[in-house]
């Protein structure tokens, strides 16, 4: 018998239609495992999971369930509930002053690549994250200084279609409006 089932149960009070961030949060799920490890939350179900070779993004479950009425199969581990070697579990918690620090580095025009530039130096080391996790801190804090009125879009990609058209992809710019 596998000694890490990890359940994940949906509290009773659960809307029938939940926000993305309470859904990756588990602000209405408990979650336990077989072994008898305390599971507080979503990040320590994570963990556990993790440690314990199971998927990360079902829990070993092989299935997730965005909503208190459905369920799906998990595209990451393919149902089969099990991680793969090697597979790395990054968290990164962006604080308010953590991206005020890194925006005041940032030039008053700056690309994608330079915000990845500053935050190479300041997360973790690079055994510990992974691109995703990284360009995913990158154009989260872009979007956030975006909702904060501190930056705006100054230049887009150029893309131009058509069959044997040459296509150009260019980081887009932003500039400080404060």
């Amino acid at each position: 018998m596998d000694e890490h089932v990890i359940t994940t149960e949906w509290v009773p009070f659960a809307p029938d239609e939940i926000a993305y961030h309470d859904y990756v949060e588990g602000t209405y799920n408990t979650f336990s495992c077989t072994c008898g490890q305390p599971l507080t939350d979503r990040d320590a179900a994570t963990r556990h999971a993790a440690e314990s070779g199971r998927c990360m993004m079902c829990l070993g479950s092989g299935t997730i369930s965005i909503n208190p009425h459905a369920s799906s199969g998990c595209d990451s581990c393919a149902g089969s509930g099990r991680s793969e070697p090697g597979t790395v579990m990054v968290q990164a918690r962006v604080t308010a002053s953590f991206v005020r620090e890194v925006a005041a580095l940032l030039p008053a025009e700056f690309g994608l690549c330079d915000v990845v530039t500053v935050l190479l130096d300041r997360l973790p080391p690079a055994r510990d994250r992974g691109a995703e996790a990284l360009l995913s801190v990158a154009a989260g804090l872009i979007r956030y200084l975006e909702v904060q009125g501190e930056v705006v879009l100054c230049s887009v990609p150029d893309y131009v279609p058509g069959d044997g058209a040459e296509q150009r992809h260019h980081d887009p710019r932003w500039i400080r409006v404060s």
